[in-house]
């Protein structure tokens, strides 16, 4: 990469990243020539006090006490949507704003401040369009100090350019977590070349890696355990040898002398060591599970991914994050260890910006009260039969597409708009009493009808596309929306979400019960037999209906009910599984089926399960394969005692010990720390063991395991067939080969597995 060799004058570009410095924003810029440099952006960010019960001559003398800039106008109150009175107030640098907010929490009250924990880079980005990997022509000084600048494309262009981009990795050599075992050396790639670095070198180790490092000069230099072991690990081995460690890089602003001292320091978010700059780890609750988010270690010149500490880059890859960059304004480091829930806040913040609304600085709109028969009515969330268990053949499953948030789309549910008062009785929410506003759109539904439609035209072109690289890439970018819309409901009724509210999310379960009810009606009066029903799916079964028949039904369905429903697929054979406490009752989510094509479709059955060992999944895989070849009920049926032989061979591998450690490993998340485990579970035996060894463990940490044999480390020396004693097990990454593993208890859970999927079939 060339950097410094930019005279003044015109660049045409994309902005790499955004960093608050001491008087302004030090944007990271990429020309169209493939050279880097930094720009500088003069930059005040800003916070509000609204309302009628502020006095001006308090708030002049805040301003004035806290040396910020001030200007009074006006703002549009989110819930009400009335206009009050409000002062901006403009803060030195961007190092000020967290504190000078707090100060004027402290004299007004959090009910008075709005726009006040917006970031300041995200403040910038909306401010002047320069968002994350924007497109633009910026004209510059020779300091680089930017004088105007000129954005060419729309966060919302499908087509908007992507800047040519260098990427390596870095990981531990075997698998699962790098510091729950014994030390593995390093595999740094790229180029399509890969070295291998060994910890015991010492300072030779850190000579060669920042080599390596230099040599590739990558953009994007993606991890394994990156924030939580490798950067860490390096930058003490660094600090105990006295050695340099330069993970960033420095570009100049275009004209700048080498070698000259920069004119500006940037605003760092915690110590920087190295380029490397450290945020706080935490554990926290989602979805049902503890999830434990490593300390972030972001780097100046050049982004650091941990894959394994970014769901979004697991799921989207940089294709994806870009796209969410772009939209969010969050630059890209950030926005990688944040949740699909940042984003669709940031976008929130977004819109209710560019149309003068103030922005919440703290959650203060209660729950109205209900009565339990209110509750009763209102709380039922989305709607869901139970299905009958068993096997059934040429079975349509309809989807309707992207359900909740076109429905908050399509009749403006929104915080602000649901039981509004200006328009009584104005669009009724079914079944439940509620009505939603006809006078004003939305906020929601107006961030979310473009994210609607450009999901829908990147969709479009990932099937058009004419190569496998482009169709991935279009892929990853509507994958990336579909994670937001996904996202949208819940956020509705967040506790904590600024613009959430119960009643509002109660509509939306509203609306799709009333579409799933009318779905079904449709189904049946057409002569097809409704099966099952489960939020936002179908599914339908007719003797002898083809293909193109359940295909009408879906139009059929789509013109009368105004939300589009997409045919998913029509099954060979489809079984609905069911309960271990109660076999004549079937559980809603758990099925498994094979499409006509032969793909098969499982949820809730133990290979989609991630503490179900390598072993056990597989098999269950291969049998689902051979399953899927069965063209209906009797041909699946006939497959039952080749099957039985496939389970039993497999048994045979696990008790002739032709099985490896790695195949037999059970995969635990944490709930809890450490410490709060009493009794002794195979998962509580793992942590002491690993904590012994100084293993550092959080709740929501993943652990692997072995299940053993006798009276192995774990088990501290008791026989493990003693009473209220666990089995033995051993933390995988400590294995010495000397271990049995318990081969009983492996071939129970490879035989239940199996039963899982046979025994629809008996």
């Amino acid at each position: 990469m060339n950097r410094g060799r930019h005279v003044a004058g015109h660049l045409t570009g994309w902005v790499l990243d955004l960093l608050p410095a001491r008087d302004g924003m030090e944007i990271w810029f990429r020309t169209a020539a493939g050279d880097t440099v930094t720009l500088f952006a003069p930059f005040r960010p800003s916070f509000v006090v609204a309302g009628r019960g502020v006095r001006e001559a308090a708030v002049r003398a805040a301003a004035e006490r806290w040396r910020c800039g001030l200007q009074r106008g006006e703002g549009t109150e989110f819930f009400s949507g009335r206009t009050v009175p409000a002062w901006t107030f403009a803060v030195a640098a961007p190092s000020l704003l967290r504190a000078t907010v707090g100060k004027a929490e402290s004299a007004f009250g959090p009910e008075a401040l709005a726009n006040a924990d917006i970031a300041p880079e995200q403040q910038f980005a909306y401010a002047t369009g320069l968002f994350p990997f924007s497109f633009a022509e910026v004209e510059c000084a020779e300091d680089g100090r930017i004088l105007s600048a000129r954005v060419l494309y729309s966060p919302w262009d499908v087509d908007m350019p992507l800047p040519p981009l260098s990427r390596a990795l870095l990981r531990a050599e075997g698998t699962g977590h790098p510091a729950h075992g014994r030390t593995q050396p390093l595999a740094f790639s790229a180029g399509g070349t890969t070295h291998v670095l060994c910890w015991e070198d010492g300072a030779g180790f850190l000579r060669e890696f920042l080599r390596l490092l230099e040599a590739a000069d990558p953009d994007l230099l993606v991890t394994e355990y990156g924030d939580d072991y490798i950067l860490p690990r390096m930058l003490a081995l660094a600090a105990r040898l006295g050695a340099p460690l330069s993970l960033g890089r420095t570009p100049r602003p275009p004209g700048e002398a080498a070698g000259s001292r920069p004119r500006r320091a940037r605003e760092g978010k915690g110590p920087e060591k190295g380029g490397v700059r450290r945020a706080r780890e935490r554990s926290y609750f989602s979805y049902g599970r503890v999830v434990f988010r490593a300390a972030a270690h972001t780097l100046s010149g050049r982004w650091h991914v941990d894959a394994r500490n970014s769901f979004l880059f697991g799921e989207t890859g940089l294709p994806g994050l870009i796209e969410l960059c772009r939209l969010s304004g969050i630059p890209l480091q950030r926005l990688a260890r944040s949740s699909p829930g940042t984003a669709i806040s940031a976008m929130q913040v977004a819109a209710a910006l560019s149309r003068g609304i103030l922005v919440p600085y703290k959650k203060r709109e209660p729950e109205g009260f209900k009565t339990g028969t209110e509750l009763v009515a209102t709380d039922k969330g989305g709607l869901t039969y139970l299905p009958r268990p068993g096997l059934h053949e040429n079975v349509g499953e309809f989807d309707f597409a992207s359900m909740y948030p076109s429905l908050m789309d399509r009749h403006n549910i929104s915080p602000e708009t649901i039981n509004c008062r200006c328009c009584c009785p104005g669009l009724p929410v079914p079944g439940i009493g509620f009505h939603t506003c006809v006078r004003r759109r939305g906020l929601i539904p107006g961030m979310l009808a473009p994210v609607l439609a450009k999901r829908h035209l990147l969709k479009e072109r990932q099937k058009a596309a004419a190569t496998p690289g482009e169709r991935n890439v279009f892929r990853k970018r509507q994958t990336a929306l579909k994670w937001i819309l996904v996202v949208c409901f819940g956020f509705l009724g967040y506790k904590n979400a600024r613009f959430g509210r119960i009643e509002a999310h109660e509509a939306v379960t509203a609306w799709g019960r009333e579409m799933l009810l009318c779905a079904k009606e449709i189904a049946e009066r057409e002569g097809f037999f409704f099966l099952h029903g489960l939020t936002d799916a179908v599914w339908v079964a007719r003797d002898g209906a083809t293909e193109e028949e359940y295909r009408r039904l879906a139009e059929t369905i789509t013109d009368e009910t105004g939300m589009p429903i997409a045919l998913e697929g029509v099954y060979r054979w489809l079984s609905f599984l069911p309960s271990k406490q109660n076999p004549s009752v079937a559980v809603p989510n758990r099925f498994v089926g094979a499409f006509a094509g032969g793909e098969i479709k499982a949820r809730g059955i133990a290979m989609r399960r991630t503490d179900t060992p390598p072993f056990v999944a597989s098999l269950q895989r291969r049998l689902l394969a051979a399953m899927a070849a069965a063209a209906d009920l009797p041909a699946l049926r006939a497959m039952l005692p080749p099957l039985r032989e496939t389970v039993d061979a497999a048994a045979a591998e696990l008790r002739e010990g032709r099985v490896p450690p790695e195949e037999l490993a059970v995969a635990r998340r944490l709930s809890k720390a450490p410490e709060r485990y009493v009794t002794r579970t195979a998962a509580a035996e793992v942590t002491r063991e690993l904590c012994g060894r100084g293993v550092t463990l959080r709740a929501g940490s993943k652990i692997r395991y072995l299940l053993t044999e006798g009276g192995g480390l774990a088990c501290g020396g008791l026989r493990a067939k003693a009473r209220n004693v666990p089995p033995c097990v051993r933390a995988m990454g400590f294995l010495d080969g000397s271990e049995a593993p318990d081969l009983a208890k492996y071939e129970e859970m490879l035989r239940e597995a199996a039963e899982e999927v046979l025994g629809m079939l008996a």
